[in-house]
């Protein structure tokens, strides 16, 4: 039997291979590492508060807006995209794109994993 942690590599190798991202991780609403696959120039520990703070203010401005609930949170810029996304009440799925890498794939992607770690947790 897999233990959760090896279910999770599991979920992001995948999600790697299907979208083809740089670097994809699980990071808990505190803004820590739950299970990362990055690249080796990128920081866990600065990536996770960020993708953590990103993930909070954006649920804070569309309650503001009366906009609903966050679906996602996408930033672009010249050389990529980074979306991240709820998994839950406890996680949060990130992933770090290409500049052009398929949006509409990756969403759908992304939405696969986010509601297999919500089952999981």
């Amino acid at each position: 039997m897999t233990t959760v942690d090896e279910q999770f590599g599991l979920l992001l190798e995948d999600l790697m291979n299907n979208i083809e991202a740089k670097s994809v991780a699980i990071v808990s609403q505190e803004g820590l590492i739950v299970k990362s696959i990055l690249e080796e120039s990128t920081s866990e520990i600065k990536l996770a508060a960020m993708t953590a703070t990103i993930l909070s203010v954006a649920e804070r401005v569309l309650a503001e807006l009366k906009a609903g609930s966050l679906d996602n949170c996408a930033l672009t810029g010249d050389e990529g995209t980074f979306i991240v996304m709820a998994a839950g009440k406890e996680l949060i799925l990130a992933a770090c794109l290409d500049l052009d890498a398929r949006m509409d794939t990756c969403f759908i992607e992304m939405r696969k994993v986010a509601r297999q770690l919500e089952k999981l947790t």
